[in-house]
């Protein structure tokens, strides 16, 4: 305990002063009286009690001398000091990411990492505080708030990401806010170097909090099956981050979550190990798990699906222009050139390139379809800019805006179709879903436009087969944080995201902007409702290769020049003034209660 102003306690002299006025108090006068029995039975009584007794009858005095004592200390502003911090602007930069799940005892780095932030916030005093979360684009949650309430709430609601910190930008991003002023960055992470290149600010004192311990951790690094020789084989890499040799056990599952297949191990310490799998049973999607581990498990599956092996068969039927005939056989390898528009070739399965057939005759399937005007269409003479929708996957490196078209055809048919390019309010390619089926329809004749002579052509006919093709039970593989370009056909309502448990994760009934996907590595679902009927396709989110380790650094102080080379303890007061002009007030509420009731006797 200190005192900010201990001059002021040269005003306790007026203790002294108030003491003496108790002698120039009122001098009672002589009187003759006929007895003194009862003053003596009194002073007998009086000189026979306690001392604390006998203090009773001064009671103002002390009450008085004690209230004046408290309003002196009030005025030399005594203070208590605790540990401080640093800095005028004090910047957190927390990191979210998968390996800040890993367990060090029965909490996780992140959880110990924000216990760590609440202990520093106990040391701020009225200075300045931002938040910054160290993801891919750093993310300022709070900026330059000096309420401790609101940050330790912020902290407390802070969950993991997943994604890889990227802490390099978070720090510039630091630097930056903090500029030249008197500044202190708290990283809490659980990998940062010591040796990473910092070029700091003088004024600027840096904290890096690397959470948790290095453990022995098994990670499934690479995992895939393809098909060969009509017999499904797969590889799978495994690591061991310990630096002793260990045992691990590899499980391999189906999609009805049967196990196809188990084996044991021996991986040397910090090594990788790759396991060939033989003859597995036909699935369209495997799950391979490796168990021995108890710290961090993210890292302890991986998911593999049995793809489309060959290119689908093309149906190139009689009337296809020669010119996209040839751009086919360059978009694939598995061409069937049809000499006739035979009823039989209906029942053919595959993608069919069709012009100048009746639309009853129509194959089922998907199909990419040339308009003629022999199905009753109505010529329309075209005028305006061409424009295309860029973001759709059909228009990639086409760049349909250089295409010159003359003449379209327009039909209502067509109308539920979603327009890929157009010229003016005419619609040039259409694509989506009709009679159940996937369709892309252009609109032209490609002898009424020069687009064959450009190379966007070919692109655009790989581009059609791909998407008329494409894999309708599976998405593909994704990382935490990104999004999805999705195009849904015309007729789907809503599509829903769900997990492993069937639980909707997200809900969308809108798709103007690209689908946000799920954070926490694992296995998803992509329900797509229609009028009458529902489609599923699967995905995964796999976490970064970064994020399959869990080693840690050292945690280091690099102090602001301006504060000398070594690390110092700072303080801070806490100003308690206000109590003893608490307790002063106290003190003479109590003493005009006994006044008043002295009188009033």
């Amino acid at each position: 305990m200190g005192f900010t102003a201990p001059i002021y306690f040269l005003f306790s002299a007026f203790l002294l002063l108030v003491i003496l006025m108790y002698f120039f108090r009122k001098q009672y006068e002589k009187k003759a009286i006929p007895s003194v029995l009862l003053w003596q039975e009194w002073m007998n009584e009086f000189e026979a009690q306690a001392w604390w007794r006998k203090l009773q009858h001064h009671l103002l005095l002390y009450l008085q001398l004690l209230a004046l004592l408290f309003l002196i200390f009030t005025l030399t502003q005594p203070f208590f000091e605790k540990e401080g911090i640093e800095g005028d602007h004090i910047v957190f930069i927390v990191d979210t990411s998968a390996s800040m799940t890993a367990l060090e005892g029965e909490k996780s780095r992140l959880e110990l990492a924000k216990e760590k932030m609440v202990q520093t916030l106990d040391k701020v005093d009225h200075q300045e505080m931002t938040v910054i979360v160290a993801k891919e684009t750093p993310e300022i949650l709070l900026e330059r708030s000096q309420s401790q309430k609101e940050v330790v709430e912020l902290v407390e609601n802070l969950g993991p990401s997943y994604v890889s910190a990227n802490v390099m930008d978070s720090l510039n991003m630091a630097k930056s806010l903090l500029g030249e002023e008197n500044g202190n960055i708290q990283l809490l992470t659980d990998n940062f170097s010591k040796e990473a290149s910092l070029e700091l600010h003088k004024n600027t004192t840096f904290f890096a909090h690397n959470i948790g311990h290095s453990h022995a951790n098994f990670a499934v690094e690479t995992f895939g099956v393809t098909m060969r020789e009509n017999k499904v084989v797969g590889v799978v890499t495994v690591k061991n981050e310990g630096d002793a040799s260990a045992e691990l056990n590899l499980s391999i599952f189906n999609d009805q979550e049967e196990v196809l297949l188990e084996i044991s191990e021996t991986v040397e310490g910090n090594k990788v190990k790759t396991i060939y799998l033989e003859e597995l049973p036909p699935a369209t999607m495997y799950r391979a798990v490796v168990s021995g581990d108890k710290q961090y498990k993210l890292d302890n599956e991986l998911f593999a699906f049995l793809g489309q092996q060959q290119d689908p068969k093309v149906y190139v039927h009689k009337e296809i222009h020669p010119f996209a005939r040839k751009a086919v056989e360059i978009a694939s390898t598995n061409v069937i050139h049809l000499s006739s528009n035979s009823a039989e070739e209906i029942k053919f399965d595959g993608v069919h390139l069709i012009k100048g057939v009746e639309r009853s005759d129509w194959p089922s399937g998907p199909k990419l379809v040339f308009l003629s005007g022999e199905d009753g269409e109505d010529e329309v003479v075209l005028s305006g800019e061409v424009s295309a929708s860029m973001a759709d996957p059909l228009m990639q490196s086409v760049e349909m805006e250089n295409v010159y078209v003359e003449k379209a055809f327009s039909s209502k048919e067509f109308s539920s179709l979603d327009v890929v390019a157009s010229r003016g309010e005419t619609p040039l390619i259409l694509s989506g879903i009709y009679e159940g089926d996937p369709i892309i329809v252009v609109t032209f004749e490609l002898g009424s436009s020069d687009w064959p002579l450009h190379p966007g052509f070919p692109l655009f006919m790989f581009h059609s087969i791909q998407e008329l093709t494409q894999n309708k039970g599976m998405l593909g593989y994704f990382y935490p944080g990104q999004t999805m370009d999705y195009f849904p056909a015309s007729d789907v309502k809503k599509a829903e995201i769900l997990d492993k448990d069937d639980k909707v994760v997200f809900s969308y009934e809108t798709f103007e902007q690209p689908m946000k996907l799920p954070l926490t590595p694992g296995l998803y679902t992509l329900r797509e409702t229609m009028d009458q009927t529902e489609e599923s396709r699967t995905f995964t989110i796999m976490l970064e290769e970064s994020e399959k380790s869990i080693k840690t650094e050292e945690s280091f102080t690099i102090s602001a020049v301006s504060s000398g080379d070594q690390e110092k303890e700072t303080t801070t007061s806490i100003n308690i003034s206000y109590l003893f002009l608490l307790l002063a007030l106290v003190v003479l509420l109590v003493e005009w209660e006994v006044y008043r009731r002295g009188i009033s006797n």
